[in-house]
């Protein structure tokens, strides 16, 4: 089907972040066999949240989840039967990077006012595979990014604030987890056959909670992180199974305050496990993960410790039923939950989110959207009460 085309297509674009691997829809060519080119998208939407708190409840216009993209990719001709790539790809969100004080966001030097160089990376692919050194998606649950629909289309925004500084944040609230675009090296071996694999050492983070104040601040050591991938066709069912991993360790781990924590080394591991499944017109993604000191939203960065400096336990699951109705209408509905444990010293919440959406194709290029949402927290971290948001979405975005 002509949609089922450009969705993969579309896909086959945002995994250039996510894999490092390259496409270009805008190409021009040296006589000697040297390759430019360009390709990206425009995204805008309004949307309008109805919650049960102040914080909660308002109306945006925004990029969504994923900014507006300008990338460029050179590609060499093959050299002693290696081809050599590089690509820089810019990212900016179209709101203001104050919240809703617009004429604020205009000035400033913050990531979400300014071009953002998520990706910028170099790659070498033979036979052998791919070796890709520089900045690139995650390995870590990146499969769930590139199954959500939301991710170039509506989403929720982060702990449903609505006046968010940055993007939104897809179904990130509960279902899965975002890892972040990383500085590091990479191996893909070749998918020439069903079963491939990936291996990453990456740029470490701090292990934090900036809610409680606690975090380990000193990393001797990369992050590790890997995946196993299994593609194949059944008939006329085409599918992928994947499981994936991630393990860092960082010391110097203090509290709020200055206080020492209960434990001066913590360490961060996780495992997540899926299945993308296309038959006809439909289209099933179903994933889960399990992890010790990630936390619930963004990897690490926010809420993976206690107040004490425990590794925090969290697990969740996201399924999604994409049915391409037409060559053109596509139609989708999606669940998501994350759970992060109590401890002696911090509470923890269950999060889940419903979306229902309908994108539009009007052309190879253009595509218009709407999504209703439900968003809901046991307890939010950022109001420190339960919430519970509705979200109606109304989107377009143009690619090349």
């Amino acid at each position: 089907m002509k949609e089922t085309h450009k969705t993969r297509k579309l896909l086959a674009l945002l995994a250039c972040a996510v894999a490092g691997s390259t496409h270009a829809a805008v190409e021009f060519e040296t006589p000697g066999g040297w390759k430019l080119g360009t390709d990206g998208w425009i995204i805008v939407q309004a949307h309008r949240q109805n919650g049960d708190d102040a914080g909660t409840t308002g109306f945006r216009m925004t990029s969504g989840t994923t900014p507006s993209l300008f990338a460029f990719t050179v590609t060499s001709p093959a050299i002693d039967g290696i081809t050599y790539s590089s690509r820089v790809g810019l990212y900016i969100n179209s709101q203001s990077g104050e919240g809703n004080f617009r004429n604020a966001g205009n000035v400033g030097n913050t990531g979400s006012k300014s071009l953002d160089p998520r990706e910028m990376w170099a790659k070498a692919s033979a036979s052998w595979g791919e070796i890709v050194i520089g900045k690139s998606y995650g390995i870590y649950q990146a499969e769930p990014v590139l199954a959500d629909a939301s991710v170039l289309a509506g989403g929720l925004t982060g702990y449903d604030v609505v006046n968010t500084t940055n993007a939104l944040a897809a179904t990130f609230n509960a279902g899965y987890m975002y890892t972040n675009f990383n500085a590091g090296l990479r191996y893909n071996s070749p998918k020439t056959v069903p079963l491939s694999f990936s291996v990453a050492l990456y740029d470490p983070s701090q292990i934090r909670n900036t809610f409680t104040g606690a975090g380990a601040d000193q990393t001797n050591s990369p992050r590790v992180e890997g995946g196993v991938y299994y593609n194949d066709q059944l008939g006329s069912a085409k599918f992928k199974l994947y499981g994936d991993f991630t393990w860092q360790t960082a010391r110097h781990c203090t509290v709020a305050g200055g206080g020492a924590c209960v434990q001066d080394d913590v360490h961060t591991r996780g495992i997540s496990a899926g299945t993308t499944v296309d038959v006809g017109p439909l289209n099933f993604h179903l994933s889960g993960f399990k992890a010790d000191g990630l936390g619930s939203v963004l990897m690490q960065d926010v809420d993976a410790l206690d107040a004490a400096g425990r590794e925090r336990r969290s697990r969740g699951g996201f399924a999604q039923l994409v049915w391409h109705a037409t060559d053109a209408l596509s139609l989708r509905a999606s669940y998501g939950r994350t759970r992060i444990d109590d401890t002696a010293s911090t509470p923890g919440h269950l999060a889940q989110s419903r979306i229902g959406g309908a994108y539009y194709a009007v052309n190879p290029h253009v595509t218009v959207y709407a999504e209703l949402a439900r968003s809901t927290f046991s307890l939010n971290p950022v109001f420190g009460r339960p919430t519970n948001t509705r979200y109606a979405t109304l989107g377009g975005r143009f690619v090349w």
